[in-house]
């Protein structure tokens, strides 16, 4: 997960992009049947910032796509084969940087197929539709606005951390089984190990979008909780600690996640776009 600068990463941003400007990819505009830029902002907080912010040079949007990867989470692996998107957005209010966030947007995922599902054995997973096969959905396990640095993803360093819990769900399951929660949450502290490419896009009169794509963001030493919540009463929770190994300390879980980011703005036009 990548990108939020405050204004000294920002300042730090533009001097790395002049460091780097031997290495950027210059994209013309999208043409008329391509999708706009600004897509990858639709939950960017534009409004917000647009009415908060000292003036719209202050303003950014950012959009950080996890598109693939692995978690193993004690005995489990679980490819990553859904989109995971966070999306936030930085104005200076009153002199000082200020985070925002759309309610319910900042962080969104969709249901992965957990391979072996709730038997553990592979190719099982479709034994008895509803009832073998698991879904897992990484939520965040925070109303806080994680903080992010993108120049951890330019020269290497912790990018962000971010606290999540894992729902686990089908039939027997329920809705409600977790690994983490708010108050005990599975963090991640993401650090760059591959920093990938960066494409400078001019989009209109003035605004622009800087995308880093082909990065890789890793943690191997987060601890993982128990289940809680699993099946009525909770009575499935041994079923499923068993099944995956949990709770699982710290060496014994790892994140390897690859990532597309965006930093665009200003809010002006990521909202004129927003609004159609």
């Amino acid at each position: 997960m990548s990108l939020l600068p405050s204004r000294r990463l920002r300042r730090g941003l533009v001097a790395a992009t002049a460091a780097l400007a031997p290495l950027l990819t210059l994209t013309p505009p999208a043409h008329a049947e391509e999708a706009h830029p600004f897509e990858v902002f639709r939950n960017c907080p534009a409004a917000q910032l647009v009415a908060e912010a000292d003036s719209d040079a202050t303003t950014s949007c950012v959009t950080a796509a996890v598109t693939g990867g692995t978690f193993v989470i004690g005995k489990g692996t679980v490819p990553v084969t859904a989109e995971s998107l966070l999306s936030l957005g930085m104005a200076t209010v009153a002199g000082k940087e200020k985070t925002f966030g759309v309610p319910g947007k900042v962080f969104t995922s969709s249901p992965m197929q957990v391979p072996g599902g709730l038997l553990g054995v592979p190719g099982l997973e479709r034994l008895l539709p509803g009832l073998t096969d698991v879904t897992a959905t990484v939520e965040l396990a925070t109303t806080e606005l994680p903080q992010v640095d993108i120049l951890a993803s330019i020269y290497g360093g912790e990018v962000v951390a971010l606290p999540i819990k894992i729902r686990l769900k089908n039939a027997l399951l329920g809705g409600n089984c977790y690994i983490g929660s708010n108050a005990d949450p599975i963090v991640l502290h993401l650090t760059t190990e591959k920093t990938g490419t960066f494409t400078f896009v001019p989009v209109g009169e003035s605004g622009s979008l800087i995308h880093a794509s082909g990065g890789v963001v890793v943690d191997r030493s987060f601890a993982v909780p128990a289940a809680t919540g699993c099946g009525l009463g909770g009575l499935l929770n041994g079923v499923v600690n068993a099944r995956q190994g949990l709770p699982s300390p710290a060496g014994k879980n790892s994140a390897v996640l690859e990532q597309e980011a965006y930093l665009g703005g200003p809010a002006s036009q990521v909202l004129a776009y927003q609004q159609g």
